[in-house]
């Protein structure tokens, strides 16, 4: 992945897990601006994020649902390119149809 001069923006969904917070720690160690998603960006599980170099100035946690397609478009909205790393599961019988396309 090439260094950014100008700070690209993108969206890294489910930030707190395991394999999305080594992603995001090498995006901002290259410069990019990044946007997270979380269930609660106050939960403690979270707390290391911030901890990351640069994390204070070029990382934005968004209190994201995945299934909520408001909420999501405005967690990427002003992003460059989205790295999708969370798998959403649904709780069975949440979904009413879920055959159903919108």
């Amino acid at each position: 992945m090439r260094e950014v001069e100008e700070k690209e923006r993108v969206c890294v969904t489910s930030t707190g897990g395991h394999v999305a917070s080594w992603l995001v720690k090498f995006l901002l160690t290259r410069g990019y601006k990044v946007h997270g998603t979380v269930r609660d960006p106050c939960d403690k599980k979270n707390a290391h994020l911030k901890k990351l170099e640069k994390s204070l100035e070029n990382l934005q946690l968004f209190k994201t649902d995945l299934l909520d397609y408001e909420g999501l478009c405005a967690s990427i909205s002003g992003c460059t390119g989205v790295f999708h790393v969370a798998c959403p599961v649904p709780i069975p019988g949440s979904l009413s149809n879920p055959e159903a396309r919108s």
